[in-house]
């Protein structure tokens, strides 16, 4: 942390003084205590820390903006999450595939008929 005085989102909310050592200051400074909240509710200060601790430093910045998305669509659809974009999305590739079969089908169909105009 730049300055020893500030505390963290996650220390503010604890009402603790944010140290040197505290796992969540690098990826929940003050200024993104609403993202904090968000990911807070969904799932628990314990439950954040163990997680960023368990990974890789390199694969922290990652996986606190996969907190972060998954808290949010959590937060949007509290019913279904992560799995309700993942099936709208699934849908949205099979009607965009079922449309690309359409298409080639009727390029098919003009090739052969401009090829049948040449001869």
């Amino acid at each position: 942390m730049d300055d020893i005085n500030e505390n963290c989102a996650a220390c503010t909310h604890l009402r603790k003084r944010c140290d040197e050592n505290c796992v969540l200051a690098p990826y929940f400074p003050i200024e993104k205590i609403e993202e904090f909240q968000i990911v807070r509710r969904t799932f628990g200060i314990q439950n954040i820390t163990k997680i960023i601790s368990s990974v890789d430093e390199n694969e922290r910045d990652k996986t606190v903006e996969t907190l972060i998305l998954e808290a949010r669509i959590r937060l949007e659809n509290p019913v279904h999450g992560c799995l309700a974009v993942e099936r709208k999305l699934e849908a949205e590739i099979e009607k965009v595939t079922k449309e690309l079969v359409e298409v080639n089908k009727q390029l098919q169909y003009y090739f052969s008929m401009h090829n049948n105009v040449k001869k």
